[in-house]
């Protein structure tokens, strides 16, 4: 009877420990490289983690890590995959010649604000189109704040900066900044501000939440208001910790992920770049240059000289290229 009996409270205690186990939600590691107090923490990514949170019903936890403290950005994508983190942003940028269609964003004058840009690219992640994704799960991809020229010389187009040295930041940013007279000086944002006040660049590409976050509208006052093309944005899980997740987790990823991702990014960073921009100008010293609609088709046709190119070199270039302008149109019309 006591055998019987110690069998009974040890298959309770089993029991008991497994509802607990079953209870007790499942953490993920997010490695985000932005600053602990920036807008993309406080503004997208805490309100997203505890949204999917609440609606994972307590089967998930995500823990995040801000300022690069377990990953640089260069290194997200393979730690992912790897499962040294389980979770990661990042820029496509930061690897370059690795995602080849993502890259599309890139080029002056197609996107012209967040959401158009973001509906571009994740349609090519819909369309089977953005490689170098393999082995992790995709979250979401969406496209940062539109870049324009910012200077501290005094201008009136582009064409005033004809030869000067300019910070652009990607390879076909590049060649598009070089095909339109300009000379492309790589450099990350956090080393702009100091080139441009000892004058060793002219100006810099760098959408207006950059010129806060780096100091940059100390330096330039002038602001050429030309399209000159954006980031991919990712936004991954390891794949195994994906799979490993109970349902409830994996539908609340899902309902946040994806459309729904992009909807959120797309409004709450151009709200943001929307209101930084304001807040610059509120300066009078700062005057927007707007170029005439002969300029803008004379710098689109030059560009597509190097969209061409890329499209002849890439796999798939045109159904890369068609898919992405094809989703910014129809945003655009929407």
């Amino acid at each position: 009877m006591k055998r019987f009996l110690a069998l009974v409270a040890g298959a309770l205690s089993i029991s008991f420990s497994s509802i607990a186990l079953a209870d007790k939600p499942v953490t993920i590691r997010f490695s985000n490289f932005a600053g602990p107090t920036s807008f993309l923490t406080k503004g997208i990514f805490e309100p997203l983690i505890q949204d999917i949170q609440k609606d994972s019903d307590g089967t998930l936890k995500i823990q995040m890590f801000s300022g690069g403290t377990l990953v640089k950005p260069e290194d997200a994508f393979d730690a992912v995959r790897r499962g040294v983190v389980d979770m990661a942003w990042s820029l496509t940028g930061y690897n370059p010649g690795r995602f080849i269609a993502a890259g599309v964003t890139e080029f002056p004058l197609q996107a012209q604000n967040v959401r158009e840009g973001s509906e571009g690219v994740w349609a090519l992640y819909e369309a089977g189109l953005a490689d170098g994704f393999d082995g992790v799960y995709v979250f979401g991809l969406s496209s940062s704040a539109v870049a324009l020229l910012h200077s501290g010389k005094k201008a009136s187009s582009l064409d005033d900066f004809k030869g000067e040295r300019v910070r652009a930041a990607g390879p076909l940013a590049s060649a598009s900044i070089e095909a339109l007279g300009l000379t492309p000086i790589g450099l990350p944002a956090s080393q702009v501000a100091e080139n441009l006040s000892k004058r060793v660049l002219a100006g810099s590409v760098n959408d207006w939440v950059a010129l806060r976050t780096w100091q940059i509208a100390d330096f330039v006052n002038y602001h050429i208001d030309v399209p000159l093309g954006a980031a991919t944005a990712y936004v991954i899980i390891n794949q195994k910790k994906y799979n490993s997740l109970p349902e409830k987790a994996k539908a609340a990823l899902q309902q946040h992920g994806g459309k729904a991702f992009v909807a959120r990014w797309s409004t709450a960073l151009e709200a943001e770049n929307q209101r930084v921009k304001a807040e610059v100008l509120e300066d009078k010293k700062h005057v927007v240059v707007t170029p005439s609609q002969e300029d803008l088709e004379r710098y689109s046709n030059t560009v597509q000289a190097v969209v061409q190119e890329w499209i002849k070199n890439t796999d798939k270039g045109q159904e890369i290229w068609d898919t992405y302008t094809g989703a910014i149109e129809k945003t655009r019309a929407e």
